[in-house]
């Protein structure tokens, strides 16, 4: 009998970790309460906060605005590894809009309650304050389409980028410049990046996919919506790396094209 090929086989623990993964998913912040770094209570909700969280087997990222009238405005964003022992659920950082959330250390416990997520516990800033959650509650993000088996489910490291600018102009990155993460779930996406050292954007939203064909819906980002273009993208897995490309066409007809290279963060 023939083992299965390595890709393979790790396709199947992926997508099995997925469907037992309770916590795997987009979660929307319902409400918040707890004591800040200055010893404050604070609480909030949804009417003056908007918080997305996006969890994978390994790996998560968040995009926190701030509610404005109509208006959303973006407050921070931050992504990194996760860790799930039992009740204990801890995130380890990789990438954020703030040092103030660079290296800090967690302590949270985690349930599902009527499809609820209840995240509680310490977080612990670099320079040694703390701010403690009673409770932070998040709702599962429902979705219009689900693809449990897109082989691109994961967390991305970008490797190399280049592109042409809507004003024809080319340009070229690599990952010595550039530290972006490329989150992918069954329904939604989400890309960060900073570039030398300072936060550059996030933005994500839900998905379609026909054929080899990708289409990315904008729900959330920490630039105006404006600047989104109607996109198409193409995903290509060899081995543990993630070829995109993509084709942003915006109102008045430019366009925007890509070709990145990603690697799997493991």
């Amino acid at each position: 009998m023939k083992r299965p090929f390595p890709f393979l086989l790790l396709f199947i623990v992926i997508n099995t970790t997925i469907r037992a993964q309770p916590l795997v998913g987009t979660w929307e912040m319902i409400s918040i309460k707890g004591i800040n770094a200055a010893g404050e209570r604070f609480a909030s909700d949804a009417s003056s906060n908007r918080e997305i969280k996006i969890i994978t087997p390994t790996h998560y990222m968040l995009i926190a605005q701030d509610v404005e009238g109509d208006s959303l405005v973006f407050n921070r964003c931050y992504a990194g590894a996760i860790r799930v022992d039992g009740n204990k659920y801890d995130e380890i950082p990789m990438l954020s809009s703030s040092p103030i959330f660079d290296n800090v250390k967690t302590d949270y416990t985690w349930k599902i309650v009527n499809d609820k997520f209840v995240q509680a516990g310490t977080l612990i800033r670099p320079d040694g304050k703390k701010v403690i959650l009673e409770e932070l509650v998040f709702g599962r993000v429902k979705a219009s389409a689900s693809y449990i088996n897109n082989p691109t489910n994961g967390t991305w490291r970008l490797l190399s980028s280049t592109y042409v600018t809507a004003d024809g102009t080319r340009h070229s990155d690599s990952n010595e410049t550039v530290n972006a993460l490329f989150i992918i779930t069954p329904t939604h996406w989400m890309y960060a990046s900073s570039r030398d050292k300072k936060f550059e954007h996030v933005m994500g939203g839900g998905y379609t996919m026909k054929d080899d064909k990708y289409y990315p819906a904008l729900d959330f980002a920490s630039f105006p919506k404006k600047l989104w273009g109607e996109t198409e993208m193409t995903q290509k897995i060899d081995g543990e790396k993630l070829y995109v490309t993509g084709t942003s066409i915006f109102p008045d007809g430019r366009k925007f094209i890509w070709n990145d290279v990603f690697e799997k963060v493991n």
